[in-house]
């Protein structure tokens, strides 16, 4: 086969997979129904007490913890893991956003909990987790100006009030549980000693490398244009970048299609011109469909959870067109950030295995 037919075959792949519709995808009525009280309880609260943005943001941590959990919820090596990342991520987002030299800071806690990716699957889980929430809370902080530790706080509230939902309904059991269980688990004592192994070499490095590049980039984007709404590409930074190098993820792709129809999406509706009530019923059906989508496409996700971000995020200014073209340019640049990272990673490391080798 010719190299133009054979790359043609792997980029046909590639759009069947990106996609694609999961197949273990199961809606049980306990999901649908978890998925709905979790956003519209606090979407009516917001309603009913005339504080539809923080009704909004309690909304946004709620959708946003909805992802699939690594054991029992009611198990207490579940439970930590879970919930210390929400409460460490909106504590420390509280304390050093709005200090100098916050985006230094931000990368210098970062770099120690990526490195968790190597040591255990449930730490990497909520190494990951706190990454990602902690840059969202510091753009909370940031973009919320005084109210700005309020607006992480409501965020907290929301992801709690997910967590607290999911341990009342125990029997709610994610797909992850289904699988086989595996053999003997390694020792705390053989964790350290791989993660001491990994520590040692260029490749137990390559995450945490990929990602605090990627974030100085976005960073210094955003700082460069002020005047635009870039504080999305350091999130779409963490959201993008994979534990696993791989050249091109079907993730970025589908996360770079969906954007850009989350976008338009929020344009149509943003036309059509709702007033608050109906704007609370979109965002309460979309947040309730966007985690029961997540499992069988990330693409469909990102559709229906871009405009509830858009909106919790915009700090009570309205969503304007500025504001979408900017979420969609962040998102493409974060998306091109993060392949050539993959790109030039994959290169040194593959030049250090043929300088190593015989």
């Amino acid at each position: 086969m010719s190299p133009i037919k054979s790359l043609s075959v792997v980029h046909r792949a590639h759009i069947a997979e990106v996609f694609r519709w999961s197949d273990d995808v199961a809606l049980g009525w306990r999901r649908v129904l978890l998925a709905f009280v979790a956003m519209t309880v606090p979407i009516v609260t917001g309603q009913w007490a005339d504080k539809p943005a923080l009704g909004y943001l309690v909304g946004l941590g709620a959708m946003l913890m909805a992802g699939e959990s690594h054991g029992s919820a009611s198990e207490p090596s579940s439970v930590w893991l879970t919930w210390l990342p929400v409460v460490l991520s909106v504590t420390v987002a509280s304390l050093v956003a709005q200090l100098p030299f916050a985006d230094v800071l931000m990368i210098a806690l970062i770099v120690p909990a990526s490195t968790l990716v190597n040591y255990s699957r449930p730490a990497a889980v909520a190494g990951i987790r706190f990454i990602v929430l902690l840059v969202l809370n510091m753009g909370l902080v940031g973009g919320h100006g005084a109210h700005g530790r309020g607006a992480a706080l409501m965020f907290g509230v929301g992801a709690i009030w997910r967590l607290l939902l999911r341990v009342v309904m125990r029997r709610e059991r994610p797909l992850a549980e289904k699988s086989v269980p595996s053999g003997r688990e390694p020792t705390h004592r053989q964790r350290r000693a791989h993660l001491g192994r990994a520590l040692r070499s260029l490749q137990g490095w390559q995450y945490p490398i990929r990602l605090v590049g990627g974030l100085a980039a976005a960073c210094l984007i955003r700082n460069l244009w002020p005047k635009h709404h870039f504080a999305w590409i350091v999130l779409s930074i963490v959201l993008l970048t994979p534990r696993a190098l791989e050249r091109l993820l079907v993730h970025i792709t589908q996360r770079a299609i969906g954007t850009f129809l989350g976008v338009a999406l929020t344009g149509a509706l943003l036309a059509w011109g709702p007033g608050h009530l109906a704007t609370a019923i979109v965002v309460c059906v979309f947040g309730t469909a966007a985690p029961l989508l997540r499992t069988g496409n990330y693409g469909l996700y990102c559709i229906f959870s871009t405009p509830i971000i858009l909106v919790a995020m915009s700090a009570n200014a309205p969503v304007g067109a500025m504001l979408l073209e900017d979420r969609l340019t962040a998102t493409l640049m974060a998306a091109a950030i993060v392949v050539t990272a993959n790109l030039l990673m994959d290169a040194v490391l593959r030049r250090q295995v043929r300088a190593e080798s015989p």
